[in-house]
C-alpha cells in the first residue's frame, strides 16, 4: 500500500472525522463518509464484512434496522468495541442512557454478538417480533450503533451501513410508514454533498430499474461521488448479463465518475467459511477469462483500497470546509444565545434582562436619532431603523407641501407669495403627498390618529380678491379708509383652512412612524415573543398612547393659537415684506405710463400719473387692495413660523427628543418600577425558552468540542 494512505497524519485527519461523528456534528454539518446503500438482501452485508473484517452476527437480523457505523483502527491489540450514539435530538435522559451502552470483545463471537445486537435493539427502543407490545416502540431507530474493530493488520477505514430498503411490510413486525422512513433515512444520507455513496447492486437483476440507483442519481446527479458495487456475479451465468456487467464497468454506459466494481461474496447458505476462505474462493472466480478486462476493478480487496483512498481525498479536500462550517455554525449559535440574554431565574435576573434591554434600546435610539449609524450593524441589516433620516424627509415633504399647496386660494400673479431669497428644500414630490399607511398594521392608533391618508390639493385659481371683497363686505366696521383687525382674522381663517389637515395628517404620519420604529427595533432587540408581547400589550401600549395623545392635542393647540387668535407678529419681516409689495403693486400699474429714460436707463413717469393711480380708486377698492397686500405678508410669515412650530415642538420635542417621549417609554425607569409579579410575567422563561437555551447551550458546547477536535 502507498506510504500516502497509510501516513499517520492521514490516520490522523480520518480520526478527527470519526470524533465529529461521534459529537453528532454530522447532523448539522455535512461530513466525509462512506454510506452503503441498498435494497433488502442486496449482498449489502457481505459486501461490508469482506472491507472491513467484521462478520454480522447471523439470526439476528436486527443490524439492519439502524445505521451501523463500522470503523476500522490499526491497534497494538485485536478487539471489537460496541457503542450507541444517539439521535441528534434526542433527550438530555436519552443521550445519559445510550452512552452508558458499552460493550468490548477480544475477538469475533457470534453468540456474544447476538446478545449484544439484541441488547442494543432493546436501548434503541426498537420492536424485536410481532409478539412484542410495542408500548410506543417502532421497527427502526435513528439511534446509530458504532462498531470499532482495532488490531495490528487493520486499515484506518470507516462506512456507515444503512437499513436496506424495502417495499413490503411485514404484518405485526413492519408497516408502510416504515417503508417510507427507511427511504428518507437512506435520503438524509447519500444527499450530504460530502457523502461517497456506496450503492450495492446485485447483478442477476435489471440494473437500470435498481430504485437506489435512482435515489442515488437524484442526490448526485452529475455522479461525481456515486460508486456502484456490484454483488453476486456467479449468479449472473448469462454471457450477455456478463457482458452488461463488463461495459457498465468500462464505463461505456454510465455517466458514474467513480465507476463500477464487482465483488464476490459468500453464498446465502455458507454459514461457516472464514473470511480468508472468501476471499481465496473470489479470487479464484475471477480468473475466469470473462473477467480479465475488468480484473483491477474485481475483488474486494481492490475494493478496500479504493474505498480508502476515495475516503482519504475527500476527508483532506473537505477538511477545511468543514473547519469553516462549524465556525459558521457556532457563530450563530452565540449569536442567538446572546440574543435570548443569560438565564432569568429569580426576579434579580429577570430585572438585569429588562434593564440590559432597556439600555441597548436607548443606546440604538440616541444613535437613530443623532444619525449615528456606523456603530449600530442593525442599522446596515434594517435601514428602517434610521428614524432621524425618516423624519427628516417626513418634515421636508411636509414643509414643501405647506409652501406650495397650504393656501386654499392662489394670491394672484400679482401677489407674489414667496421671494427668491426663500429656501427650498426641493420640489413637491407627488408621489410623497400619498403617504406611507402603517395605520392598518397598528389598530391601537386608530383613535389618535387624524388624516393620515390626506393629499392636500393644489390651491384654487378662483379669484382672491372676491373673497376679500365679501369678507370685506359682511364684516367691515366704522373704520374710514383703513379696516379692522377682524377682517384680516377672517380672510386669514378662510385662507389657512387646509392647514389644519396638512397639520393632523403629518402629525399621523410621525407617530406613525415612531411607533414603527419603536416596535421594529424591540422586535430585532427582544426576539423571544412571550416577553415581546408581554412588555408590548402590557406596559408599553398605554404610555405610548399617552404620549401621542400628548403630540397630538399640542397639534390641535398650535392650530387654535395660529388659526384662531388674532393674527399678530412682531417680525420686521413683516413690515418690509408688506412695503416691497406695496411698492411692487405700484410699479406694476405703472408699466404702461413710462414717459422715458433717465441717463442710467431708469423708467420715468409723471407725478400726475401717480397722483391719479390713487384717486381713480374707490375706497372699498382700496381697502381691499391693502387687505390683500396684509393677508400675503402676513401668510408668508405666519406660515413660516409655523412650519417651524410644528416641527420643533409637536415633531421633535413631544415624539423624538422631549421628556414625555415616546422613544423614552422604554427605559430603565420602567424595569425598576416593575414589581416580582410583574417580572416574572414578562421575564420569566416559559419551558419552551428553556428547552431552546437548553438546546443552544448544548449545540454551543458540541461545537466548541469539534473546534478543538480538529485544532488537536
Amino acid at each position: 500500500m502507498a506510504q500516502a494512505e497509510v501516513g499517520l497524519g492521514n490516520q490522523a485527519t480520518l480520526t478527527k472525522i470519526d470524533k465529529l461523528r461521534e459529537l453528532n456534528v454530522g447532523a448539522e454539518i455535512p461530513l466525509p463518509q462512506l454510506v452503503a446503500v441498498g435494497d433488502q438482501s442486496s449482498g449489502k452485508s457481505s459486501v461490508l464484512e469482506s472491507i472491513t473484517g467484521f462478520s454480522f452476527p447471523r439470526a439476528a437480523g436486527l443490524c439492519t434496522r439502524y445505521a451501523t457505523q463500522i470503523t476500522c483502527r490499526r491497534a497494538a491489540e485485536r478487539s471489537i468495541t460496541i457503542s450507541i450514539i444517539s439521535r441528534p435530538h434526542a433527550d438530555l435522559a436519552t443521550r445519559f442512557r445510550l452512552r452508558q451502552f458499552m460493550h468490548k470483545l477480544p475477538d469475533m463471537n457470534n453468540e456474544k454478538l447476538i446478545e449484544i445486537f439484541d441488547k442494543a435493539s432493546v436501548a434503541m427502543g426498537i420492536q424485536m417480533s410481532k409478539t412484542d407490545a410495542t408500548d410506543g416502540r417502532s421497527a427502526f431507530s435513528q439511534d446509530i450503533l458504532k462498531i470499532e474493530i482495532s488490531g495490528p493488520d487493520q486499515d484506518h477505514l470507516t462506512v456507515i451501513d444503512v437499513p436496506g430498503i424495502f417495499r413490503v411490510a411485514t404484518p405485526g413486525l413492519t408497516t408502510e410508514t416504515d417503508i417510507v422512513l427507511v427511504e428518507n433515512m437512506v435520503k438524509s444520507y447519500i444527499n450530504d454533498r460530502r457523502t461517497i455513496i456506496l450503492a450495492i447492486v446485485p447483478s442477476n437483476v435489471d440494473i437500470a430499474t435498481q430504485e437506489i440507483l435512482k435515489l442515488a442519481d437524484k442526490a448526485d446527479p452529475a455522479g461525481d461521488r456515486t460508486m456502484c458495487v456490484l454483488t453476486k456475479p456467479d449468479l449472473a451465468n448469462e454471457e450477455a448479463s456478463k457482458d452488461v456487467i463488463r461495459d457498465l464497468v468500462l464505463g461505456n454506459s454510465s455517466n458514474l465518475k467513480l465507476g463500477y466494481h464487482v465483488v464476490k461474496n459468500r453464498g446465502a447458505d455458507d454459514h461457516d467459511s472464514t473470511l480468508t476462505d472468501c476471499l481465496v474462493a473470489e479470487s479464484a472466480f475471477f480468473m475466469e477469462s470473462a473477467w480479465t478486462p475488468i480484473i483491477d476493478r474485481c475483488g474486494n480487496t481492490s475494493l478496500k483500497h479504493r474505498l480508502r483512498r476515495l475516503l482519504m481525498n475527500i476527508s483532506k479536500q473537505e477538511m477545511p470546509h468543514v473547519k469553516t462550517d462549524i465556525e459558521h455554525n457556532l457563530q450563530a449559535c452565540k449569536g442567538k444565545l446572546e440574543a435570548m440574554g443569560p438565564a432569568r431565574e429569580g426576579d434579580q435576573a429577570q430585572r438585569l434582562f429588562l434593564t440590559k434591554l432597556a439600555s441597548t434600546f436607548q443606546d440604538v435610539t440616541m444613535a437613530a436619532l443623532n444619525g449615528y449609524y456606523a456603530g449600530h450593524k442593525l442599522f446596515k441589516t434594517d435601514p428602517d431603523l434610521k428614524l432621524i433620516t425618516r423624519m427628516m424627509k417626513l418634515n421636508e415633504d411636509f414643509s414643501n407641501a405647506f409652501k406650495d399647496r397650504g393656501h386654499k386660494l392662489s394670491f394672484g400673479s400679482g401677489w407674489v407669495l414667496d421671494d427668491n431669497e426663500d429656501e427650498d428644500f426641493g420640489e413637491v414630490d407627488e408621489d410623497n403627498l400619498s403617504p406611507e399607511v402603517l395605520s392598518d398594521t397598528y389598530p391601537e392608533l386608530a383613535d389618535i390618529l387624524h388624516g393620515e391618508d390626506y393629499i392636500c390639493p393644489l390651491p384654487s385659481d378662483s379669484p382672491i380678491m372676491d373673497l376679500i371683497e365679501e369678507v370685506f363686505a359682511s364684516s367691515r366696521g366704522p373704520e374710514l379708509g383703513t379696516f379692522g383687525g377682524n377682517i384680516l382674522a377672517t380672510a386669514f381663517v378662510e385662507q389657512t383652512e387646509k392647514w389644519e389637515p396638512l397639520v393632523l395628517s403629518h402629525t399621523s404620519k410621525a407617530i406613525v412612524l415612531v411607533h414603527d420604529y419603536i416596535f421594529q427595533l424591540l422586535a430585532r432587540l427582544c426576539p423571544e415573543e412571550q416577553v415581546r408581547e408581554q412588555l408590548w400589550g402590557g406596559h408599553l401600549m398605554d404610555k405610548l398612547c399617552d404620549a401621542y395623545r400628548n403630540a397630538m392635542n399640542h397639534a390641535h393647540f398650535l392650530l387654535g393659537i395660529e388659526r384662531g387668535g388674532r393674527p399678530t407678529t412682531f417680525n420686521h419681516y413683516f413690515s418690509a415684506t408688506l412695503q416691497r409689495k406695496r411698492g411692487d403693486r405700484l410699479v406694476k400699474a405703472l408699466e404702461g405710463k413710462v414717459k422715458g429714460f433717465l441717463s442710467n436707463n431708469e423708467k420715468c413717469v409723471a407725478l400726475s400719473d401717480v397722483k391719479n393711480y390713487a384717486q381713480n380708486k374707490n375706497n372699498a377698492s382700496h381697502v381691499c387692495e391693502d387687505i390683500l397686500g396684509t393677508l400675503t405678508s402676513y401668510y408668508k410669515v405666519s406660515r413660516k413660523r409655523f412650519v417651524d412650530v410644528i416641527c420643533q415642538q409637536v415633531v421633535f420635542h413631544f415624539l423624538l427628543e422631549g421628556e414625555q417621549s415616546p422613544l423614552k417609554v422604554m427605559g430603565p425607569e420602567l424595569v425598576m418600577g416593575l414589581s416580582l409579579d410583574e417580572l416574572e410575567t414578562i421575564a420569566g422563561e416559559d419551558s419552551e425558552s428553556q428547552r431552546q437555551r437548553k438546546a443552544l447551550v448544548e449545540r454551543k458546547e458540541r461545537l466548541e468540542t469539534a473546534l478543538k477536535v480538529l485544532r488537536t
